[in-house]
């Protein structure tokens, strides 16, 4: 399945276009195009990353939350137990 696309119009600094220019020349990485998608994607990853951290340190906080996944967690306990090694 291919990717729905955009065009999108952003101003970057030149010494970035450039560079990546000279390392697509340099045949280093495919494009300009394809190295803002990646940097992007890591981005973006990272952002998410952070953010469901900061979820669980919250999470963390919540003495219901707690109790309910300690309580799950002990209810599960006789099953886990059944399955060798980690899923």
């Amino acid at each position: 399945m291919t990717a729905r696309t955009v065009r999108y119009t952003t101003t970057l600094p030149l010494e970035y276009i450039d560079e990546l220019k000279k390392l697509a020349k340099e045949k280093i990485i495919p494009s300009v195009n394809f190295a803002i998608n990646e940097a992007l994607d890591e981005y973006l990853r990272s952002r998410k990353a952070a953010q469901y951290e900061a979820l669980l340190k919250e999470a963390g906080q919540d003495k219901e939350f707690l109790s309910r996944t300690l309580s799950c967690a002990e209810d599960f306990k006789a099953v886990d137990s059944e399955v060798p090694g980690t899923w």
